[in-house]
């Protein structure tokens, strides 16, 4: 094995007159680690984007989802390997910006919330493809992957913020209770 296969998927920055409000090249490779190296063989690349970038053809192709919604309107999207061309993901951190707004993405765990979603949502669509096929809905299955990435990461990145998400989960209960002494 090379080095580059060992070292996971390359990383490629290819803005087009747009310079997105964080460094998106080290918080994606942050967020790579945390995936298990044999999940992301196969993997050739990870490009961060914006639309601009993209060719009319690539933006006005529609994804295989069930809303057949075009790429270009898209936070991202997965290509898997086909005719010699190998397997991608691709972020359109524009996109994202617009949903989330610039001010929000300059902050860590409100970036990495729904930027982790979106590439382990990816990820899993190269793993349900290559690693393990399950005969379920695409989505459903990449879905799975996203959620349990994205609680291993934001558990590694975020662990000192544990003890107050327990607390903002019991809060409930702990008033519920409190209300009932009362009585």
């Amino acid at each position: 094995m090379d080095e580059k296969s060992q070292s996971g998927p390359q990383i490629v920055v290819a803005f087009q007159n747009y310079t997105p409000p964080f460094n998106a090249k080290k918080v994606i490779g942050n967020m790579l680690r945390v995936v298990p190296p044999q999940y992301l063989w196969g993997l050739h690349s990870v490009i961060l984007t914006n639309v601009q970038a993209l060719s009319r053809k690539e933006r006005d192709r529609r994804a295989l989802s069930q809303t057949k919604l075009a790429l270009g309107k898209s936070l991202g999207y997965y290509t898997q390997s086909w005719k010699g061309e190998p397997a991608q993901v691709t972020l359109l951190i524009d996109n994202l910006e617009k949903s989330w707004g610039r001010g929000w993405l300059r902050f860590g765990i409100i970036r990495d919330v729904p930027l982790a979603g979106l590439l382990y949502h990816e990820i899993g669509h190269h793993i349900h493809r290559v690693h393990a096929p399950k005969y379920e809905d695409r989505e459903e299955v990449a879905d799975k992957w996203s959620d349990k990435l994205c609680g291993k990461y934001l558990h590694r990145q975020y662990w000192y913020l544990a003890p107050a998400f327990c607390l903002i989960r019991r809060a409930p209960k702990l008033i519920q209770r409190i209300r009932e002494e009362r009585l």
